[in-house]
């Protein structure tokens, strides 16, 4: 899949390799998408990653790869790379880490709750998952997080008064949480964080996000549909 518009500079016809899913990969065709940047969508199936992996930098997606074939991988490495080329990561270096601690404390949050219950029947991962999302140390991170989009935020936005790369991350990583694709997570674990569901909404009906998404609305989970019932 190739976006309609091309941005002249380091990004354009550059490839961006991922599952067919959103996960990590779906900020990034995002930021791609709103920086009007010219990009190839190389989708891994599952049943050909073990072939494609060796060939990665670090045996992981997604990867960025240039015209001139140097490749950047990692996430948020790549979303750094990507908001700077769009505009979509602050040039004010206070802001900037801003963006860096709401994506760093995103990333904390999946991490935990995929670890939640490992080796467990399961059952038990499930419930232990449940724990955790209630009342556990995700729940306490996402209170945090809460808190501090509205202390550094405004207008609906993580960080500043603008769309940046951490609700761009902030809208796919918690819509990953509420999808059902991490068992035991129910989708309404994110109803009493106001500050947050706010923050997803706004950024999710930015024009080319809702675009963007609904372009793909029969393949994606419907957690990402859901600000357009």
């Amino acid at each position: 899949r190739h976006c309609s518009s091309a941005t002249m500079g380091l990004l354009a016809g550059c490839t961006l390799t991922y599952f067919p899913l959103p996960g990590r990969g779906e900020p990034i065709r995002l930021a791609l998408a709103l920086g009007g940047v010219s990009y190839t969508d190389d989708i891994v199936q599952f049943k050909d990653w073990p072939e494609r992996k060796p060939s990665t930098p670090w045996g992981s997606m997604p990867v960025l790869t240039l015209s001139d074939g140097t490749s950047i991988a990692q996430a948020r490495a790549i979303m750094r790379f990507v908001g700077k080329e769009t505009g979509l990561y602050p040039t004010d270096s206070l802001l900037a880490a801003r963006c860096d601690e709401v994506m760093d404390t995103l990333e904390d949050i999946l991490t935990d709750l995929r670890n939640q219950g490992s080796g467990l029947p399961e059952a038990e991962k499930e419930a232990k998952r449940l724990e955790a999302i209630q009342s556990g140390t995700p729940f306490k991170i996402l209170t945090k997080l809460d808190q501090y989009v509205a202390e550094h935020g405004s207008s609906g936005f993580a960080v500043g008064d603008s769309l940046t790369i951490a609700d761009l991350m902030m809208l796919c990583l918690l819509c990953t949480v509420t999808s059902g694709m991490l068992d035991g997570n129910p989708s309404t674990v994110l109803d009493g964080f106001a500050n947050i569901q706010k923050c997803l909404k706004v950024v999710a009906n930015q024009p080319t996000v809702k675009e963007t998404f609904l372009a793909k609305k029969d393949t994606m989970p419907k957690s990402f549909m859901a600000f357009y019932d």
